[in-house]
């Protein structure tokens, strides 16, 4: 269920991802290549190094790093991300999908209580709702 929801996610956001990445990211990363995808992040690695408070960039590189399988690469984006910008509903979105797979039930939880209080978009707030109903039954 939790990798249905990611590609779900991310077969949602990666359009609006790729229009802004960096050099090398010319594709939307759903159809990037491992090889493209490791390009990509290589990019945006590069530019957070020049631009370390950009939000947007900490989103980018956590939604490639999860193409990728680096879960603990996503977790710190999304993380610096939220950190940088705590009403960034999709970073507490993306750590709640996370921290709920690595079986950290209280940061999933607080993940999600952020993410429906932060989100604009109803289906992240019905999300968010589900997976707390959820995890307050376990």
């Amino acid at each position: 269920m939790r990798y249905l929801l990611i590609s779900l996610f991310l077969a949602g956001a990666a359009p609006a991802m790729a229009q802004t990445a960096p050099a090398g990211a010319e594709k939307d990363i759903r159809l990037q290549t491992p090889e493209e995808l490791n390009r990509t992040a290589a990019g945006l690695e590069q530019a957070l190094l020049t631009q370390p408070d950009n939000v947007e960039l900490h989103v980018k590189l956590g939604f490639t790093y999860t193409r990728l399988g680096k879960a603990d690469e996503a977790q710190r984006s999304f993380e610096s991300a939220a950190r940088l910008d705590p009403k960034k509903a999709i970073a507490h979105y993306m750590l709640g999908l996370i921290y709920e797979k690595k079986g950290f039930k209280d940061r999933a939880i607080a993940s999600w209580k952020a993410c429906l209080e932060t989100a604009a978009e109803q289906h992240l707030r019905d999300t968010a709702i589900k997976h707390l109903n959820h995890l307050s039954h376990q």
